[in-house]
């Protein structure tokens, strides 16, 4: 019996372009914020797009939790409407990267998603690991980032705030928030359908329905599919990997029964059916050079080819996930007096997780996974919002329970670590059962107050006190074959010098007297989110502020293989105190947008992945870095210089460090001094850009041409600063062009993504015995059409 099928049953219950050219290039390039705080705003639902006036629209956004102008939110924010996605190919969080200036996506070790705002963000193996970088729908959270593969179906726009959001939003939003805006149920029928066809045989459908049941009941319903080939190749074995199977699905109901009451429920859920993709080997690190001897395989194993679909993985199993998300959040607001507003969101989730991995990127049994999650939530936010003579308030409470069920099947058979205990005459490791089972209880009382001292400078004040209590379960077991008992077992005997009992399916972490048995403890934390700032307007449309803020990310319990309890003591709960001023100024009768920023971070007990010591050496753990800091700068541009034609720049500088001499263990094991490295996915320069031009061709037809380009210097996966784990620079260039009616029934729309073909990576990561990069897709291209029925 495979492993696969054994773990299946027992879990059942730069483009090489050189820097001057690239740079020369890219200043070349008219190109936009796709999304920035001015980016054009698209035509409301059901409204025929025109040609674009010469001028730059307001875009009207909720992140103080009330509707007003973006450029009037004295923050940064990044902005874009569902249009503007689309017609860019952001599909998930991750695309955001063509889109947010200073916002980063990488891999970690296990596929699961990193996200990482300005140099803040979390790499974890956990499927409940709290990020740094919230998520919502409709202000409603999507609590990890896991669960966010859905959140781009039918949208009205996307708000990116960033710096720590802990006032309004609560903890582990440290590096900011993401906000995904539903397009809304619409008072007439409207529909509309979406198809797009591309290479690797992707097709992607999508449709929505929206209009009134009664006078005052409105409805909207939106569902998508996208199937795709493999786009990954074997360069071994000739097989194919990375196929799409992935169904998205929402229901939205408006009901206003009175002027004074309204009530919105959102129900999606979707499945994801696809592949986990594979890492790409570029190179041999053995975790236990003793033993390299007994794997001639991999030591002989050829190095992937370097271009973006070369990868491996082992041929005998599927890597077709089976993961499912549900939500159901109810918000109803009640306008108690004409200023005087009180709003509740519920919110109930449910997520599946079975996904199977191959993590050492070879056709040999290094290093694979299983993933069995199950991870429900319910959350509550009360709020009272409100104006008085010379400002605005808003006070709340929230309460959020979570339980996480997150059960890792690892076999490493074929790798230096299978064959650990082989020279003592003990039997070959060949797999073992991690355990993170964590129940989390969170509450939070918030407020947050604007006052007017004159009428063009304010000041505002907020803060959030909150309450945590995360009850942990965790151990490594024996996968109930036996095999990790007869290994473990006769061993823990031997240094312990008296017999330990193990047998099928018992834990074989020890604790400090040397003695198996599951880790059970409590992590319970409280701290208070503030912020301070104060905002100018010295003349219309001109606004200069400046901000203090202090956020914080949740401590927790790792998912890993522990051979002792020191491995599962938790992070404690990382800080950012944050410095930020800026400006958002338009010029030339509204034809020209400036927005910038600088800020400085103070970032204290930053969690990371790091090693602790152990009788074996140094094991994976959990660990916080005692102090860093980051500077930065952002500048972002939207310019409308003639009708029709929109150019939109934004650039990004990011200078992260640590400090205070931190000691620990680099991703091979050894011993280092960290003080003075970059943060993990932080590159120090981002550009992300986006032109479009659209003209009248005849009295029916409009044509556009666009195109946009995201650029990242150079960067690394982790402290250490090692070579085979760097991200090198690259840029990746998008063009688009297409028809479409004036009146906006239809469009049809040709487009190529990453266009030259670059070849570049996300993240790099140790598996066992082998280093793997994960790759952005090669050159894609493909044609699409819209059609809507008013």
């Amino acid at each position: 019996m495979s492993n696969h099928i054994f773990y299946k049953s027992v879990c059942k219950s730069q483009c090489g372009v050189p820097h001057r050219v690239r740079m020369t290039a890219l200043a070349g390039v008219s190109v936009a914020i796709l999304g920035g705080p001015a980016a054009f705003a698209a035509p409301a639902a059901g409204q025929a797009p025109a040609l674009q006036e010469q001028v730059i629209a307001d875009i009207i956004v909720t992140a103080q939790k009330r509707q007003e102008s973006v450029n009037t939110v004295p923050m940064s924010i990044s902005t874009a409407t569902g249009d503007q996605l689309s017609a860019r190919g952001v599909t998930e969080v991750r695309d955001l990267v063509k889109v947010v200036p200073g916002f980063t996506y990488a891999d970690s070790s296990n596929g699961l998603p990193v996200f990482t705002l300005r140099g803040v963000g979390f790499i974890d193996n956990a499927l409940g690991g709290r990020p740094t970088v919230s998520t919502y729908v409709d202000e409603a959270p999507v609590t990890f980032p896991i669960q966010t593969r859905g959140t781009n179906l039918d949208l009205e726009r996307v708000e990116v705030l960033k710096g720590p959001q802990g006032t309004l939003f609560g903890q582990n939003a440290t590096g900011g928030a993401i906000n995904f805006i539903a397009a809304k149920p619409t008072a007439t029928f409207k529909a509309g359908v979406d198809v797009s066809y591309g290479r690797f045989n992707e097709f992607d459908v999508s449709g929505f329905v929206s209009g009134p049941i009664t006078d005052t009941l409105l409805a909207r319903v939106a569902v998508q599919h996208e199937s795709g080939d493999g786009w990954q190749k074997s360069y071994t074995h000739g097989g194919t990997l990375g196929r799409t199977d992935f169904t998205n699905g929402r229901l939205l109901l408006d009901w206003t029964p009175s002027d004074k009451f309204r009530a919105q429920l959102n129900v999606n859920a979707w499945a994801d059916r696809s592949d986990m993709p594979a890492g790409q080997y570029i190179a041999f690190s053995p975790g236990n050079p003793s033993t390299v001897s007994l794997i001639p395989d991999l030591v002989a194993y050829p190095l992937a080819p370097q271009n973006p679909r070369a990868a491996d993985w082992d041929p005998d199993r599927s890597y077709a996930r089976s993961n499912e998300f549900y939500q159901v959040n109810l918000r109803m607001d009640y306008d108690l007096a004409e200023n005087l507003k009180l709003t509740s969101i519920t919110s109930l989730s449910q997520t599946d997780i079975d996904q199977d991995m191959d993590v050492d990127g070879t056709a040999v049994h290094n290093n694979d996974q299983l993933a069995i999650g199950d991870i429900s939530t319910i959350s509550q936010e009360v709020r009272l919002a409100g104006q008085f003579s010379r400002g605005q308030f808003v006070f709340g409470a929230t309460y959020a329970h979570d339980k996480i069920l997150d059960d890792t099947y690892t076999s490493p058979s074929y790798s230096t670590l299978g064959f650990t205990f082989v020279p003592l005459g003990l039997p070959q490791f060949t797999n073992f059962h991690g355990v993170n089972h964590q129940s989390v209880t969170t509450k939070a009382v918030f407020g947050n107050v604007d006052f007017e001292l004159t009428d063009t400078l304010k000041l505002s004040g907020g803060a959030r006190y909150t309450d945590s209590r995360n009850k942990f379960n965790g151990c490594t077991f024996d996968s109930g074959d036996g095999n990790g008992a007869s290994v473990f077992g006769p061993f823990w005997s031997a240094v312990r010098g008296s017999p330990v009992l193990a047998g099928p399916g018992s834990c074989l972490t020890l604790d400090a007297n040397l003695i198996p048995g599951v880790v059970h403890d409590n992590l319970n934390e409280d701290n208070v989110s503030w912020r301070v700032g104060v905002e100018w307007t010295p003349a219309v449309r001109a606004l200069l502020y400046a901000n203090v803020s202090k956020g914080y990310k949740a401590g927790g319990f790792p998912t890993l293989g522990a051979v002792t309890t020191d491995q599962f003591r938790p992070a404690k709960q990382e800080s950012v105190l944050a410095y930020e001023a800026g400006f958002k100024i338009s010029l030339l009768d509204r034809t020209l947008q400036l927005n910038g920023a600088a800020y400085y971070y103070r970032y204290t007990d930053k969690q990371i992945l790091g090693r602790v010591p152990s009788i074996i050496g140094p094991l994976l753990a959990l660990v916080n870095v005692p102090k860093g800091d980051v500077r930065g700068a952002e500048l972002q541009v939207t310019w409308v210089p003639v009708r029709g034609l929109t150019i939109n720049t934004a650039a990004s500088y990011i200078d992260s460090r640590i400090k205070g001499g931190f000691t620990n263990y680099d991703p091979v094991g050894a011993l280092r001094n960290f003080d003075g490295e970059s943060f993990p996915n932080t590159p120090t320069w981002q550009l992300v850009s986006d032109v479009t031009y659209k003209t009248r061709l005849n009295d029916r037809f409009d044509g556009f041409i666009g195109g946009n380009l995201n650029y990242q210097s150079h960067t690394n996966s982790a402290f250490g600063e090692l070579k085979n784990f760097d991200v090198k620079a690259y840029t990746v260039v998008d063009l688009r062009a297409g028809i479409e009616t004036k009146d906006g029934d239809w469009r049809v729309t040709v487009w190529g993504r990453n266009i030259g073909n670059a070849y570049y990576w996300t993240a790099a990561n140790l598996a066992v015995d082998t280093v793997v990069r994960y790759t952005g897709k090669p050159a894609t291209y493909g044609v699409s059409l819209a059609y809507r029925f008013n």
